[in-house]
């Protein structure tokens, strides 16, 4: 239940995210056309002197401003916004600018076409339900501004006024409506493409996040049977190692016995070490980070990779100088030891390693020399239980990658095609020098 909670939080918080930065763009946007508006109707009144009722549009004028500004007071806020609060603003603007073009020749009005401009926005980040409903209700306002009212001659010219007359107010219009498409089309262009792809963005985090979700129950579900089966193999091998024990003492005499025994038993040995050194590694409060020098972490590791697979050739080249020092934990060990077993397994001549680095990040780059990875395995491997070879479980690389990640790394496979001598599969896993807090400070989780 708790996981199912976090992931529904993480979930709101992604769409809140979106919602704020598309509500802080409405905000500028209505700033904008806001300002605008308000200077063309200055130049009406004051260049232009057309008769309109200038009382009752500055108080409209005035009330879209307060409403703004109760949106940027809105965002100032920590409470979570949502979709059908960003729809009621949209509609607001609707309504808004139909009234105020009630007052200023209805749909003769070039700026009629802004009523797009919301339209628009809702396409590009609600619902189809939303975007329906709000282009229904531009609709219907356009529709009744083409009978209901307040007549400005200065934009429909009579037919039997003269010629000067009739040009001014054509001009009139026509520069009216350039502008506008001016104004609608960068605001489209600029804010409403920026929406779209925060949309984008956030379906690929949301899709990206069900991902990991799905390996991390995953991993749960390996992690909690591979507790049980700790527990349950403790018994057995300790019952193992007093019978070998007793036939040690019972057959020492016999040397090519007693050498087999002996093996058994340090074989018995160190499975029970194992296992409790998996208890320790798996309390968070040991996995404190460890600070050393890139070089002697990777001699470090080599020397135990060898020990297990010391039938695998393996070359290891790193830039000349000093390395950085880097932030590394028991577990970071343990998956890397996993990569370099699913490389050699592929691999029928050895593994060729680099490492290399930066200011903030080091790399370990594996080549292997197998048949190659296909393009299509490349795009989720690693993210769920999957092997490519009979006897596999496909583990290792689900919790190597997961190890990984959580330590603020990531994991690519690269599949090299060509003939015997080019074809295999390229790793490359980066990691950052130092740890992010999170994986850093255990507690702190």
């Amino acid at each position: 239940m708790n996981a199912v909670a976090n992931t529904t939080h993480d979930i709101d918080v992604l769409s809140f995210n979106a919602l704020q930065r598309n509500l802080q763009r409405l905000f500028v946007i209505r700033s904008i056309v806001f300002t605008l508006q308000l200077m063309a109707l200055l130049y009406a009144w004051r260049v232009m002197r057309l008769g309109l009722d200038y009382g009752l549009i500055f108080t409209i004028f005035f009330t879209l401003a307060l409403l703004n500004g109760a949106l940027y007071w809105r965002l100032q806020g920590r409470q979570r916004p949502y979709a059908p609060e960003f729809f009621l603003h949209l509609l607001i603007d609707v309504l808004g600018l139909s009234l105020l073009l009630y007052f200023t020749g209805g749909a003769n009005n070039p700026f009629i076409s802004y009523l797009l401009v919301p339209v628009t926005i809702a396409a590009a980040t609600l619902s189809f339900a939303y975007t329906l409903t709000l282009a229904a209700c531009a609709l219907t306002c356009y529709s009744l501004l083409l009978f209901f009212y307040a007549p400005l001659p200065e934009l429909v010219p009579d037919a039997h006024a003269d010629h000067v007359g009739v040009a001014a107010s054509a001009n009139l219009h026509v520069l009216g409506m350039w502008f506008n498409f001016l104004v609608s089309a960068a605001l489209i262009t600029y804010f409403v493409v920026k929406m779209a792809l925060d949309n984008q963005r956030q379906e690929q985090r949301l899709r990206r996040y069900r991902e990991d979700t799905l390996r991390n129950e995953q991993i749960l579900a390996v992690a909690t049977m591979a507790a049980g089966t700790a527990h349950e193999l403790g018994t057995p091998l300790g019952s193992m190692a007093v019978l070998l024990q007793e036939l040690r003492q019972q057959y020492g005499q016999d040397a090519e016995l007693g050498a087999d025994l002996k093996l058994l038993q340090e074989q018995v040995r160190r499975c029970r070490d194992t296992l409790r050194s998996l208890t320790q590694k798996a309390d968070f409060k040991n996995l404190r980070p460890e600070a050393l020098p890139l070089s002697e972490f990777l001699a470090q590791l080599l020397e135990q990779w060898r020990l297990l697979r010391p039938e695998v050739a393996c070359d290891l080249s790193q830039p000349p100088g000093p390395s950085p020092t880097v932030e590394v934990e028991a577990t970071l060990q343990q998956a890397l030891i996993n990569m370099l077993n699913n490389a050699a397994d592929s691999s029928v001549k050895g593994l060729e390693l680099k490492v290399f680095w930066n200011a903030t990040h080091w790399t370990l780059s594996i080549r292997d020399f197998g048949a190659g990875i296909s393009a299509e395995l490349v795009a989720w491997l690693g993210t769920r239980l999957f092997s490519t070879k009979a006897e596999g479980l496909g583990v290792g690389l689900v919790l190597s990658q997961a190890t990984i990640n959580r330590l603020g790394g990531t994991v690519n496979l690269f599949p090299l095609q060509g003939d015997a001598q080019e074809s295999g599969t390229l790793t490359e896993i980066t990691l950052p020098l130092r740890l992010p807090r999170a994986a850093a400070d255990p507690g702190a989780l």
